[in-house]
């Protein structure tokens, strides 16, 4: 998936949302989200054998596999499927030196609206009590009196941006994917 390709996902994905009989936020965000985990975990493959972004960025290897093969093995274990997000969280600092997941995971405002939108995303596709408790720890303060269904949520104001949490994510979304393609032009 390339930078175009997430950006126009964005772009169909919010010109339906906000059409005046659709008002569904929360399943657009869902499908953006579908389409940015895809966009990482394709480009922390492209990372790890050695290739480099569209942009041309090529991160140095602390740890380099040959093959996407190679790299899927390693990830996977003895499971079936690779939890990308979560294996780029905790093993992209053992395989990049100057990690570029690192915007993700260290700055503070990405790695906040990055969780919050796993609660959402969680939260929309499983309706869990889990994934309900996660959802009010992060996005409401843990305060439960305070939950609100995630289409009523993103159509609210973010505090210091003051855009509609829709709007703040999918730039949180955009910042960065073009952190991660060419974070020394950024």
């Amino acid at each position: 998936m390339t930078l175009n390709e997430i950006n126009q996902t964005i772009q169909n994905w919010s010109d339906w949302a906000t059409t005046p009989t659709n008002k569904s936020y929360d399943i657009a965000l869902f499908k953006i989200w579908i389409n940015f985990e895809k966009f990482i975990s394709e480009l922390f493959v492209q990372y790890a054998i050695g290739n480099p972004s569209e942009a041309g960025h090529k991160p140095n290897l602390l740890l380099q596999f040959n093959s996407e093969e190679q790299l899927n093995a390693f990830l996977r274990g003895d499971k079936k499927y690779v939890e990308y997000t979560k294996k780029i969280e905790n093993l992209s600092k053992h395989i990049f030196l100057n990690n570029p997941f690192d915007v993700i995971f260290l700055d503070s405002n990405n790695k906040s609206a990055f969780n919050q939108m796993v609660a959402i995303r969680n939260y929309i596709a499983h309706e869990s009590g889990e994934a309900k408790k996660k959802l009010v720890n992060l996005c409401f303060n843990g305060n439960d009196e305070d939950f609100r269904e995630p289409n009523q949520f993103l159509q609210e104001r973010e505090t210091i941006t003051k855009d509609t949490y829709f709007t703040y994510y999918l730039n949180t979304i955009r910042n960065i994917c073009n952190l991660l393609i060419s974070p020394c032009d950024n």
